[in-house]
Order: C-alpha cells, then structure tokens, then sequence
C-alpha cells in the first residue's frame, strides 16, 4: 500500500515588485538575456540582484524618490524572483508555490501586456515581482506561462 503525500502550499511572508535593469543583453544589444527566475539564498546573491534595481524609482516625479530595499533572514527565508524583461508596466504573477515531496513547484504568470504595448519603454529596463518565503532545500521549479489573470489576480 502506497500514501500519497497532498501538495502543501508554501506561505508567502513578503512580496515586492517593481522595476529592473536587464540582466544583459545580447551581442548587437536588441535583445535582453539572462535568468528570468531566481532563487536568492544568500546576502550575496541578494546584494547582486538589488543591484540590477535602479537606486530611484523610475517616474516622472522631480526627484524620483528613493527604490525600497526589502531586509531578508537567510537564515530561515529565501527569496523567489520573476523578471520579466519585455514590459516595464506589466509585472509577472506568482499564481502559486506548491510543496510537491521534495520539490516546491512556483507557477508564474506572465499577464498580456494589453495597452502598455503602445507605450514608450526605456530600453534594458523590465519589471520583477519577488516573495520572501520560508527557506527549501530540495529542488524549485519553476513553471511559466503567458495569458490573461483569472478575475482574482487583476
């Protein structure tokens, strides 16, 4: 006789989002590259990926007020990052984060980018949304895909 253990979903103890530079590009500079997901363990790590958000929030405002660094415990939490290079308006979603056994299994929407199509976009700069969540030492896996929010994620 087998058991099968349930999915257990994965609290979520902050989130952030906002925008940030791209993480490189290719060689005739058209098309943005590097991770779109990331699994932040550590300070440094952190430090790394704080360092791609502009120092002051992107806006028409004179002086742009300062980006808001979030403070993290490595030492119990993690953070999870979706980068979504081709829009600097429309943010990924995290739908859901799912303990599967040993894998947690983060399911991130990329909405339609709708409207803000037209709009101007400052070149090599995109949107993030990122959770702190409590600290997993199996796999992550990260499942992405495009398309409208279900009427709760609006």
């Amino acid at each position: 006789m087998s058991v099968v253990l349930a999915e257990v979903a994965v609290p979520v103890v902050a989130s952030y989002e906002g925008r940030i530079r791209a993480m490189g590009f290719d060689r005739n500079f058209r098309k943005v590259t590097g991770p779109t997901e990331l699994i932040i363990k550590t300070q440094a790590d952190y430090e790394a990926f704080v360092g791609k958000i502009p120092k002051r929030t992107i806006t028409k405002t004179n002086p742009a007020p300062p980006s808001k660094d979030p403070l993290i415990d490595f030492t119990k939490h993690m953070m999870l990052a979706a980068i979504r290079p081709d829009s600097m308006y429309v943010s990924p979603k995290f739908e859901s984060l799912i303990v599967d056994k040993d894998t947690l299994r983060v399911n991130i929407l990329d909405p339609d980018l709708g409207e803000t199509k037209f709009l101007n976009q400052m070149q090599g700069i995109g949107t993030y949304k990122a959770v702190v969540v409590p600290k997993h030492k199996g796999l992550v896996q990260f499942l992405r895909k495009k398309g409208r929010p279900g009427p709760s994620e609006k």
